[in-house]
C-alpha cells in the first residue's frame, strides 16, 4: 500500500489518475467475463476515496493540518 500522506498533490492526482484507468480496465473486463480477481474492484474504489481524501487535505486553503 501507497502512503498517500508524503505524496505532493501532483503526485495523489497522478495517482488518482492511474488508479481510475485501472478500475476502469477491471470493469471492461467484467463486462466481456474476463474477469480474474473480481476482490479488485472494491479494493481500487477505496483506493480512489483515499487519494481523494488527502488530494482534498492538501489543497484545502482553511484546513490547519
Amino acid at each position: 500500500m501507497e502512503n498517500f500522506r508524503e505524496k505532493s498533490p501532483q503526485e495523489l492526482a497522478h495517482s488518482l489518475k492511474e488508479t481510475g484507468r485501472s478500475l476502469f480496465n477491471l470493469r471492461m473486463q467484467k463486462c466481456s467475463s474476463r474477469l480474474d480477481k473480481p476482490h479488485m474492484i472494491p479494493l481500487l474504489r477505496k483506493q480512489i476515496a483515499k487519494i481523494k481524501t488527502f488530494l482534498r487535505q492538501k489543497t484545502c486553503k482553511g484546513c490547519n493540518k
